[in-house]
């Protein structure tokens, strides 16, 4: 066997030219591009009709003129009242976006002339491509918006007629070093590769209709030469004031932080049960039927965090903000009072208008600019119907545990079963193995009483109890009994008693 040394490529210096970057105006689109859209480039912006494509380029300029550059907008899908009808609708004016519709040239063109010696289509495509030219002579602009180039495809009699012109459009601007962007429709179901070949960088929008609540929009940039991108599919928003991008949440691109004290949640049997408290940087899921306590467990611990001048958040899908209040407020846990002091962030959130993305956006600000320590989530079914028809609902859940384990924050998930007594209960869906601790609730009945049983099924990391103890809801607060030890079957609904009944440890 040979060996071939070269030494000089451990000596050769490796320089790294990055891009000329401009920000693009659009919230969260920046951090996807990892700097902003590349300067001289050709962009194609590709999207069936109502995704969005316009309104993106209008931030794209508006972005540009606020920075002080040149920009023009050359359309052919709205006129200029349609295009200041749609700024109007977001807040905007397009003030000092330079403006020209590329089917001015053919309108005045002559209707009697006729072509004997060029086909009809390749002269109105070279009149409107002079037209634009012109413009971009006359103004200079730095940023330049096609809208759309899907009339240049339907002109072109030939895709080979149609890819030269695309290539003098580029080929023209690149000179000018003028960014380009061009809007396209039809290549999302053509697959149009001659645009696409010609891009140097490439951004679909995406929209998917769900059978009910608001439509899923997203975004994915399929290239972008000689730079550095976010990839995969990122969740957006169409609101009032334009596009704003969720970036696809990457756990491992976060500091993981050093662990502290465990968090304990004030009641000693359930501290008892945990073996000192939740460790930081863990997820606990809090499983059982509904109506057993569940919220009340997750809110004793946000509470106590709150009561220690540390920050929790309360995402509640299945119950009003108004009506976890009172009922906290009955168990002597006045969340109010934390909230209004600033320790306490209470959101009801509406999964059938909000993606997975919107809510994982919405914990990485609370965490990384509010200093979020505690963050539950009631109830995980309220969060499954946020992407109930989202393939990759686990691996979102997974990496938003994960990040949230790297930052030492203690999660808390709540997770109701299907039934009330017995041992043929069942979740909507196994996420045992994404906890690092499990309580499990459980009713039973006893001397013609319903009670409920707490235990702790799950601990990773350290010691816990194995015991089960009564869990009693009362007005004033909660009370937790010793350890039941006088019979088995108690996680079954209906358990076999061993002992007098003033030794099984019940209240």
């Amino acid at each position: 066997m040979f060996r071939v040394y070269r030494p000089w490529i451990a000596a050769m210096s490796v320089t790294i030219l990055e891009t000329p970057r401009f920000r693009s105006g659009v919230p969260g689109l920046d951090e996807v591009l990892k700097g902003g859209l590349p300067r001289g480039a050709l962009l194609l912006v590709e999207g069936p009709p109502g995704s969005g494509k316009t309104t993106i380029a209008l931030q794209f300029l508006l972005e540009a003129l606020r920075r002080g550059e040149t920009c023009l907008l050359a359309s052919n899908a709205e006129t200029p009242e349609q295009l200041g009808s749609i700024a109007a609708s977001h807040g905007w004016s397009l003030d000092g976006v330079q403006t020209t519709h590329l089917a001015d040239d053919a309108r005045e063109a002559d209707a009697a002339s006729d072509y004997t010696l060029f086909p009809e289509a390749e002269v109105e495509v070279g009149e409107t491509l002079s037209h634009l030219f012109a413009e971009v002579e006359r103004l200079r602009p730095t940023l330049l918006v096609l809208d759309t180039i899907s009339s240049l495809r339907v002109l072109a009699p030939t895709p080979a007629f149609y890819r030269r012109q695309l290539k003098r459009i580029r080929d023209f601007m690149a000179a000018r070093a003028c960014t380009t962007v061009m809007l396209d429709e039809a290549s999302m179901t053509e697959k149009d590769l001659r645009s696409q070949t010609l891009a140097d960088g490439i951004i679909e929008l995406h929209q998917a209709d769900y059978t009910y609540g608001a439509d899923r929009r997203r975004l994915r940039v399929r290239k972008m030469r000689g730079c550095r991108y976010l990839s995969g599919a990122h969740d957006f928003v169409i609101a009032t004031g334009g596009i704003v991008v969720y970036p696809r949440l990457i756990a491992q691109s976060y500091v993981s932080l050093a662990s502290t004290e465990p968090l304990q949640c004030g009641i000693g049997q359930i501290d008892a049960l945990t073996g000192g408290g939740l460790p930081r940087g863990s997820s606990t899921l809090v499983v059982g039927p509904a109506g057993i306590g569940k919220s009340t467990i997750t809110t004793l611990y946000a509470f106590a965090a709150a009561t220690h001048a540390e920050k929790s958040s309360l995402l509640l899908f299945d119950e009003s903000v108004e009506t976890h209040l009172t009922r906290s407020h009955g168990l002597g846990l006045d969340l109010a009072g934390a909230r209004d002091a600033g320790r306490l962030y209470i959101d009801h959130l509406d999964p059938a208008e909000l993606s997975a993305g919107q809510i994982a956006h919405l914990l990485v600000r609370q965490v990384e600019e509010e200093n979020v320590k505690v963050v539950v989530i009631d109830t995980l079914n309220g969060y499954l119907q946020s992407a109930m028809e989202e393939p990759t609902v686990l691996l979102h859940i997974r990496e938003l545990v994960s990040y949230l384990n790297r930052r030492q924050v203690v999660t808390l998930l709540t997770l109701t079963q299907h039934g009330i007594l017995g041992p043929e209960m069942t979740a909507p869906i196994d996420l045992s193995f994404l906890a690092d601790n499990v309580f499990l609730l459980r009713y039973f009945e006893t001397e013609g009483t319903i009670r409920k049983a707490l235990s702790v099924v799950k601990k990773r990391s350290g010691k816990h109890e194995h015991t089960i103890r009564e869990f009693i809801l009362q007005p004033g607060g909660v009370r937790v009994s010793e350890p039941l030890t006088g019979f088995t079957g108690v996680l079954t609904g209906t358990p076999v008693y061993s002992s007098a009944p003033g030794t099984r440890g019940l209240e």
